[in-house]
C-alpha cells in the first residue's frame, strides 16, 4: 500500500513538472474585457472573450458605462477581413528535438481550435524569417506547413522577426492582428532593438501572446515586456509537451472573441467603468479615464502665406503709408485747386490776353533770363521741373492724377511682389513706382527734345525762304510754324504767343531753348537779338546756322556710333551679375546660401551691387560725349 502511495505522488510531481507554470485560461462563465488596439474616444472598441464557444449579436450583449446605457452598440465576430493571427515559431537551434516538435504539435492544436474564417499565417524565425504560410484561411494549407518540424539554424533574432511580421500585417490590410510568438531563448543578434519592434506592433495594431518555453538559455524579460506592452499575455512553459494545451487555449480564445464598439457620451476627465454582460455568464468590467477637452489647433486649417500676409504687422506699416500718401494727394489737389483763379480758369476758354497778363508773362520771363541762379530757384524745383516735363511731353493728364496713379500702381505692385515672392520685402518694390514714373517722363522728354533738334534745321530753312518772299520775322515765323511737325510746332507756337503778349522776340526764343534744353535754339536768340538792335540780313545768318546745326547733328551721330559697343557693354557688364544671381536662386541650390545666410556673405553682396552701379555709372559718363 505505501508502495502504491509512493508511485501516485511520483506521478503528481511528474504530472506537475510537465504542466505550465502560467496560464492563460479564464474562470469558467466568466467573460473577459479588454481594450482593442484601434479604441479611441469617443468611439470605444474592446475585445470580448466568452469561456466557451456560442454565437454573440448586440441583442444578446448589455454594455454600460458607470451603470449608464452607450450609443451605437455593435459586436464584430472573430475572423473576417479585419483581423487575423500569426503562429511565429522559434526555430534556432537551442529548439533541437523535442522543443520544435512540441512547437509543431502546439501549432497543429492551435489550428484545430480556430475558427474557420480566421485567416491564419505561419512563420519561424532564427536568423531569418521563414513563412511557412501566408495569411489564408485555407486549412489544408495551414496543415502542411505544420505538418513537420522546419530545419533550425543558429540565432534567436525574436525583434526583427516581430518587425517583419507587423510589415506583413500591415501588408495585409489587416485592422488588427494577434501573433502567437513562442521561444525558448532571449533575442540574440538581432539588427533592430526593443524600442523599435514595440514602435512597429503599435503602428499594425499588434498584440503579442508570448508563450516561453524553459530552457538553459532561457530569459523570460523579453517576451514578458512584448506580451505586456502590446496588450498581450505571457505563458510559460516547463517542458514542450505543455505547450499544446496552451496553444490550444489561445485558439480557443481567439474563436471566443468578438470586438464590441459604441460611443461614449460621458464628459471628460471621467473615471468610466465599462461593464458588459452576456446572459448565462458572469460579467466583465474594464476601466479608463476620459481625456481632458483639447482646446488647442488640431492643425486641420493650414494657414497660407497670404493670410500670415494680411495678419502681418509690416502690411500694417505698409497700408498706414499708402493711405497718408493719398491723404497727401488729396491736399496738393485741393491747394492746387485753390490756386486757380477765376481769371485762370477763364483763361482755358478765352484766348484773347489782358494787359495784366501780359505784364505778369513779361515780368515771368524776365525772371527766367535774370540768372542760372535764380532759374535753378524759381523753376527747376522738383515739383515745378516735373509739371514742366509733363507738359512738354504732351501728356492728356495732369501731373497730379499722375502722381495719383504712380501711388496706386505702387500699392499694387508692393502686394503682387510680396504675394508671388512669398516675402514681406516685396512690399519694398512699391517704392520704386515714383522712380518708374519720373524714369519714363525723363525719357519722353529726351525723345521730345531730341525730335525738336533734328527739326530745327528744317524748320530754320523755311523760315529762311520766307523772309527772303518778302515776309516779316513774325510773319515768316508764322508760316513755319503752320508748316512744323510737333513738338517743334508747339513750341514756336508759344514763342508767337509770348511775343504777343509783349515779350521781345529773342527772350521769348531763348526761354523756348531753356526749355527744350538746345543750343542751337539759343543761337537763333541771339541771331534775333542781333536783328532787333543792329539789323542785317538774317535770313543769310539763319542759313549758316542751319549750317552750323546740321553739321553738329552729323558729328552727334558719329559719336553715336562709336560709342555704340560701350553702351552695349556697359548694359551687358551691368545686367550679367543681376542675370546670374536670379538664375543660382532658382537652380542652384544651396549655392546662395553662404551670401544670403551670413553676415560676410551679405556684406560682399552689398559691396558687389554696389561696385557694380559705380561701374555702370562709370561707363555710361564715359560714353557721353557732348558735341
Amino acid at each position: 500500500m505505501k508502495r502504491l502511495a509512493a508511485i501516485a505522488a511520483a506521478g503528481a510531481a511528474l504530472a506537475a513538472l510537465g504542466a505550465p507554470t502560467t496560464s492563460l485560461g479564464q474562470s469558467a462563465g466568466q467573460l473577459k474585457l479588454t481594450e482593442s488596439p484601434t479604441s479611441g474616444f469617443p468611439d470605444r472598441a474592446y475585445l470580448l472573450t466568452l469561456p466557451q464557444t456560442r454565437p454573440l449579436n448586440s441583442s444578446q450583449l448589455v454594455v454600460t458605462e458607470n451603470d449608464g446605457p452607450v450609443v451605437g452598440l455593435g459586436v464584430q465576430p472573430p475572423g473576417g477581413s479585419s483581423s487575423g493571427a500569426v503562429l511565429l515559431i522559434d526555430a534556432s537551434n537551442s529548439m533541437e528535438g523535442a522543443p520544435i516538435n512540441g512547437a509543431m504539435v502546439a501549432a497543429r492544436a492551435f489550428l484545430a481550435e480556430r475558427k474557420k474564417d480566421l485567416p491564419v499565417s505561419v512563420v519561424v524565425f532564427g536568423p531569418d524569417d521563414t513563412v511557412l504560410a501566408e495569411f489564408t484561411t485555407d486549412g489544408e494549407d495551414l496543415t502542411a506547413a505544420v505538418a513537420q518540424a522546419p530545419p533550425l539554424a543558429e540565432g534567436t533574432h525574436i525583434y526583427d522577426a516581430l518587425i517583419n511580421v507587423a510589415n506583413q500585417a500591415k501588408d495585409e490590410g489587416l485592422e488588427r492582428t494577434t501573433v502567437v510568438l513562442l521561444s525558448d531563448g532571449t533575442d540574440v543578434g538581432s539588427s533592430s532593438d526593443r524600442a523599435s519592434a514595440l514602435a512597429a506592433l503599435d503602428e499594425a495594431n499588434v498584440r503579442v501572446f508570448s508563450v516561453g518555453l524553459k530552457s538553459k538559455q532561457y530569459d523570460p524579460a523579453t517576451l514578458q515586456a512584448v506580451a505586456q506592452r502590446t496588450g498581450g499575455r505571457y505563458a510559460e512553459s516547463s517542458s514542450p509537451a505543455a505547450l499544446e494545451p496552451i496553444f490550444e487555449e489561445i485558439g480557443q480564445q481567439l474563436s471566443n472573441e468578438y470586438e464590441v464598439t459604441y460611443r461614449s457620451v460621458l464628459p471628460p476627465e471621467r473615471e468610466a467603468m465599462v461593464k458588459a454582460s452576456v446572459v448565462g455568464f458572469t460579467p466583465a468590467t474594464a476601466t479608463y479615464t476620459t481625456p481632458a477637452l483639447d482646446v488647442t489647433p488640431r492643425g486641420t486649417f493650414e494657414q497660407s502665406w497670404t493670410d500670415e500676409v494680411i495678419v502681418s504687422p509690416y502690411l500694417m506699416v505698409f497700408i498706414v503709408i499708402a493711405v497718408l500718401a493719398l491723404i497727401g494727394f488729396a491736399v496738393l489737389t485741393i491747394l492746387e485747386a485753390r490756386r486757380r483763379s477765376l481769371k485762370r480758369r477763364m483763361a482755358m476758354y478765352v484766348t484773347v490776353p489782358s494787359e495784366e497778363e501780359s505784364r505778369a508773362r513779361r515780368a515771368e520771363v524776365s525772371a527766367m533770363l535774370a540768372s542760372r541762379a535764380q532759374q535753378r530757384i524759381g523753376r527747376l524745383r522738383s515739383w515745378q521741373k516735373f509739371e514742366s516735363d509733363v507738359e512738354l511731353i504732351g501728356l492728356t493728364i495732369s501731373p497730379l492724377a499722375l502722381l495719383f496713379w504712380t501711388i496706386v500702381a505702387g500699392i499694387v505692385a508692393s502686394l503682387v511682389a510680396a504675394i508671388v515672392l512669398q516675402s514681406l520685402w516685396g512690399l519694398l518694390i512699391g517704392l520704386l513706382a515714383p522712380f518708374v514714373t519720373r524714369w519714363y517722363v525723363s525719357r519722353q522728354v529726351k525723345k521730345v527734345k531730341e525730335s525738336f533738334e533734328d527739326q530745327l534745321a528744317d524748320n530754320l530753312d523755311v523760315l529762311s525762304g520766307a523772309m527772303r518772299t518778302g515776309h516779316s520775322v513774325m510773319g515768316a515765323l508764322a508760316v513755319m510754324v503752320e508748316s512744323a511737325d510737333e513738338p517743334s510746332k508747339r513750341e514756336f507756337r508759344r514763342v508767337l504767343q509770348d511775343e504777343q503778349l509783349g515779350v521781345p522776340l529773342d527772350d521769348a526764343l531763348m526761354v523756348m531753348s531753356r526749355r527744350m534744353g538746345s543750343y542751337d535754339a539759343e543761337q537763333v536768340a541771339m541771331v534775333m537779338r542781333l536783328q532787333r538792335e543792329a539789323g542785317g540780313n538774317t535770313a543769310e545768318v539763319l542759313d549758316r546756322v542751319a549750317e552750323t546745326i546740321r553739321g553738329r547733328q552729323e558729328i552727334r551721330r558719329l559719336v553715336q556710333v562709336l560709342t555704340a559697343q560701350a553702351r552695349i557693354s556697359r548694359w551687358i557688364l551691368t545686367s550679367l551679375p543681376i542675370f546670374l544671381l536670379v538664375v543660382l536662386s532658382f537652380t542652384g541650390g544651396d549655392y546662395l546660401d553662404p551670401l544670403l545666410h551670413n553676415t560676410i556673405g551679405k556684406f560682399f553682396l552689398v559691396l558687389g551691387a554696389v561696385l557694380v552701379f559705380i561701374g555702370s555709372f562709370w561707363i555710361k559718363k564715359i560714353a557721353e560725349v557732348d558735341v
